[in-house]
């Protein structure tokens, strides 16, 4: 039994000659590898945007609107219009009048004039400035998408 046994641990490692005989030649044995699976990482591109300082003008609301984005007329109980004028300040003409939910988009600001802070915006193709709000008020919000 033991023959047969150290026979059988010969074939599996050299191979056995006929006659319970171990053979003078080993068997060599290629070992192929198995396809492994590749990992590939996508780029990724973060986009972040351009931050502008933020002004705060003494005796005024803390501004939310941000220059580059979409801003939007709020809506009062009152359904206060917003006036569009020729520059940052209330002496300047009112050159235009948006409605409560009307969208606009922020071109520059935030200007201190009087008791406001002014933003220049793009309303329906129109480019004046606005007050953002006032006395506890605001007259414009952001809206952003989303």
């Amino acid at each position: 039994m033991r023959s047969l046994t150290i026979c059988l641990l010969a074939v599996l490692l050299a191979g056995c000659a006929p006659g319970g005989g171990a053979s003078p030649t080993a068997t060599l044995l290629r070992l192929t590898p198995e396809a492994t699976a590749t990992w590939t990482q996508a780029a990724t591109v973060a986009v972040y945007p351009t931050l502008t300082p933020h002004v705060f003008c003494a005796g005024t609301l803390e501004s939310f609107l941000i220059v580059g984005e979409r801003g939007r007329v709020t809506l009062t109980e009152d359904g206060k219009w917003l006036n569009l004028r020729a520059g940052p300040g209330t002496d300047y003409a009112v050159i235009g009048r948006m409605a409560p939910l009307e969208a606009f988009l922020v071109l520059d600001g935030a200007r201190c004039a009087g008791s406001y802070t002014w933003f220049q915006v793009d309303y329906a193709g129109a480019q004046g400035w606005i007050a953002e709000g006032a006395d506890g008020e605001y007259y414009a919000e952001p809206w952003l998408p989303g």
